[in-house]
């Protein structure tokens, strides 16, 4: 396996235009990309770290690709790792952003707090503190 790749997390959305304004806006990730090629395929990368998160409208059934899951994601978290979590927790403080859990020292060693996108997904920002 190659070291040059990057991880992307992808998922489709019903809450397409929510969930790029929750990324793009309230939490201020950087827009890699926008593609808007007609009503069933729509999407946008959003730079995290070394990775991207992908953001997918929902296409109707006769749109839909074999092979992918198209169910909301469950179960699903994303850990972000940032240099400054406290900085970062201060700054989303101002914007009435609900928190998971607010900052917090894990036993583990990291300092963290978790937010939840608009489809349910988890999104923990940590800093290593060891």
């Amino acid at each position: 396996m190659k070291d040059s790749g990057a991880f992307r997390l992808t998922y489709f959305t019903e809450k397409y235009n929510e969930t790029i304004v929750f990324y793009k806006d309230t939490l201020e990730l950087e827009v890699l990309h926008v593609w808007d090629r007609h009503a069933n395929d729509k999407g946008t990368l959003l730079k995290s770290g070394v990775g991207t998160i992908e953001v997918m409208l929902k296409p109707d059934e006769t749109y839909r690709i074999k092979g992918l899951d198209y169910r909301k994601p469950q179960g699903v978290f994303a850990c972000l790792q940032v240099d400054d979590v406290t900085a970062l927790y201060e700054k989303y403080k101002k914007k009435s952003l609900v928190f998971r859990e607010d900052l917090v020292d894990q036993s583990w060693g990291h300092r963290s707090f978790s937010v939840e996108d608009p489809n349910g997904i988890v999104l923990f920002f940590f800093e290593e503190r060891f």
